[in-house]
């Protein structure tokens, strides 16, 4: 689902571009259901827009494999991936992280409040639900519960979104959850309030907005630059903090995301799951 925002508007410094007609496509990884995510991210695909002089437009989608089949051929010109993503379109097309927020992720495993489950131990055997077998809190988990000395055998289930890994918990459908801690925060009070965290992998560095090479270096720079004058100017704090990069850095590649590529994440990848 593509969503057009606005047309070229006039910024008072744009980049000179060849093609400044052109409409950029901006496309967002479905961490929540897609309404949920057209609300986080317009007013900043909007703002952008008019901060760089040129047409992006807002993809949205209903599945993690339609996000990563697009990212995967080159479909969009900017995208916000997770850090596995990455590394892995790093390889095929080339993605280039250009911001992410300051403040590190890490994947973490809840269970109902009241669960008479106290540690990791505890869930062997037991079914786990996670957004995706794709996401970096997915993978992340997995391996660590894959390499831990207990070595816990459980039953994954693939649940589309990180609201849903939580309602499944919430509901007794699973007996815990795996999330990353900044989708946890994004949840109401109601929702927090019924889960406890037993726990946490070591934390990476966060999701990028990352564009494809076939953008032009100039506007790859102007967007960095617009991103971080945006954060200097306290009345779009709120909005930074929806598209979860309230404090947003430029990115590197090789210090942020190149570690991952150690630790052999992919054979956690289960073909035919979300």
């Amino acid at each position: 689902m593509a969503l057009s925002l606005t047309s070229p508007l006039k910024a008072q410094n744009p980049p000179e571009l060849k093609d400044d007609r052109h409409t950029y496509v901006l496309a967002v990884l479905p961490q929540f259901p897609p309404l949920d995510i057209y609300r986080r991210w317009a007013p900043f695909v909007e703002r952008l827009s008019k901060e760089l002089g040129v047409n992006i437009q807002l993809r949205v989608y209903e599945a993690t494999s339609q996000f990563e089949d697009d990212i995967m051929n080159g479909v969009p010109d900017f995208a916000f991936m997770n850090p596995y993503e990455v590394v892995v379109v790093r390889k095929t097309e080339g993605y280039i992280p250009l911001v992410r927020d300051k403040k590190t992720i890490k994947g973490m495993i809840s269970v109902r409040k009241d669960s008479p489950i106290q540690s990791i131990k505890d869930l062997n055997g037991k079914r786990i639900t996670f957004v995706s077998s794709k996401t970096i809190c997915s993978l992340l988990l997995r391996r660590g519960l894959s390499t831990r000395k207990e070595k816990i055998h459980f039953i994954p289930q693939y649940v589309g979104t990180a609201s849903n890994v939580y309602r499944n918990v919430i509901l007794g459908k699973a007996s815990a959850g795996g999330t990353l801690d900044t989708s946890f925060k994004k949840e109401p009070d109601e929702v927090r309030s019924q889960l406890r965290t037993i726990y946490e992998t070591p934390p990476i560095a966060s999701h990028p907005l990352a564009a494809h090479p076939r953008v032009p270096e100039n506007l790859r720079q102007a967007v960095i630059d617009a991103v971080l004058r945006l954060a200097r100017e306290r009345d779009n704090h709120d909005m930074l903090n929806r598209i979860q990069m309230p404090e947003p850095v430029k990115a590197d590649y090789k210090r942020d995301y190149m570690p991952l590529e150690r630790l052999g994440l992919g054979k956690f990848i289960v073909n035919g799951a979300e």
